[in-house]
């Protein structure tokens, strides 16, 4: 969980730095890093608003991930570098299929809205592209596309389980903006600004979400043990939407040797013109009088780390979510997350080998749980379930 929690800010460098290429390009050492990841994955029911019931296409094989990038940090002798990659993947999760967030769905009238507002993530194209400044020791300005500094990437591979979890779906995920950075030692601090792209941010015939154009994101994360002499390493951050989400979450972890967890904690309320009370509501499900205006949500990850132990080449990742998703006079409740009204829980566990370092290969069982029946099987039924098995099997450079 400790890579978790700072993959989005470390890029696809964080999962491939271990076995990257050095490139020297114009006197300059530029860092040459990507992955590859092929699967295959079952579900007996997925979300309620896509085709499901009528292509009834339970098993899939996919390219989960194609990405190459390339990265040159700034430094004293180099105060301006920056960080690209190029991507192709696919978006599996606990709620709704890689499929459903690419736009396979009855909405637009059975034209299909895929939630991502930055376009299909099976299209090739940057999905990480900035450029940093750094000016004085500790200070850096990251200005382009930038990534969440919480919660789970956008790549299966940079991710300990195959799906991505509950939470994940009621993050933006992904932004056009800038962010300034401040190392201060005993803490690191950031404030950013930026004008959306990511999950339910678009408002369009082709894209399901808020319509956000500004957003305002920041946060702060520090070892407790610096402060009160115990703890373990804390991050505070909020992301706050104009007429959309107020995000607040808290991150930590803990290291017990073999056993490695992590807790995230989300909290998110939405702007006036957002609630789904509000007249001429933003909100993607529509106005309801006696809808909440708020969800929350927690995960807990479990890592039984056989690998850094150094007794076998395998990890067992255990996720556990549980949230709210408040209450309504319809089946959405909030519509912050779409597991419906009230609560969802949810498991997940992923066995992986990794036989070096930049090679993987996974089997995972994840299962939902939802109050209200939010999903369909592929004779079009609801459920209030849904059961995901997959493998995946990847190389990282």
């Amino acid at each position: 969980m400790k890579k978790v929690l700072g993959l989005a800010a470390a890029g696809l460098l964080a999962a491939g730095a271990a076995q990257a290429g050095t490139l020297t390009v114009a006197n300059s050492d530029i860092v040459l890093y990507g992955g590859v990841s092929a699967s295959y994955d079952w579900q007996d029911n997925d979300f309620a608003l896509s085709n499901f019931g009528n292509d009834g296409n339970n098993d899939n094989f996919h390219v989960s991930t194609f990405a190459i990038g390339l990265m040159k940090k700034a430094d004293a002798n180099s105060p301006i570098g920056f960080n690209a990659a190029f991507a192709s993947f696919e978006v599996p999760t606990l709620v709704a299929s890689s499929a459903v967030v690419n736009g396979d769905n009855s909405l637009n009238s059975g034209k299909g809205q895929r939630l991502l507002k930055w376009g299909k993530t099976t299209d090739f194209k940057p999905w990480l592209a900035y450029v940093t400044i750094a000016p004085i020791e500790g200070l850096s300005i990251d200005a382009g596309l930038l990534w969440n500094k919480f919660g789970e990437a956008p790549l299966t591979i940079l991710n300990r389980n195959y799906t991505r979890g509950i939470l994940f779906t009621g993050h933006p995920v992904l932004y056009a903006g800038a962010r300034a950075n401040y190392d201060a030692g005993i803490a690191q601090v950031y404030v950013g600004y930026n004008q959306g792209g990511g999950l339910l941010q678009g408002k369009s015939n082709d894209v399901l979400g808020y319509g956000i154009s500004d957003a305002f994101e920041a946060g702060i994360s520090f070892n407790l043990s610096d402060f009160v002499g115990f703890g373990s390493k804390v991050g505070l951050h909020t992301y706050n939407e104009a007429e959309g989400r107020n995000l607040y979450v808290l991150c930590t972890n803990f290291d017990f040797g073999i056993v490695k967890a992590g807790l995230e904690a989300d909290y998110t309320t939405l702007d006036d013109a957002a609630k789904r009370s509000a007249t001429g509501t933003k909100n993607p499900l529509g106005s309801d009088s006696k809808a909440d205006d708020s969800a929350w949500g927690v995960a807990l990850n479990i890592d039984v780390d056989f690998l850094d132990a150094q007794i076998a080449n395998v990890t067992f990742p255990i996720r556990i979510e549980y949230v709210d998703n408040g209450d309504s006079s319809d089946n959405n409740g909030s519509g912050i997350y779409l597991t419906g009204k009230n609560s969802a829980w949810s498991f997940t566990i992923t066995p992986t080998w990794k036989p070096t370092k930049n090679t993987f290969a996974r089997l995972e069982a994840a299962y939902i749980s939802t109050d209200k029946k939010v999903f369909v099987n592929d004779s079009g039924k609801a459920k209030d379930n849904r059961t995901v098995l997959a493998f995946e099997a990847g190389f990282l450079f």
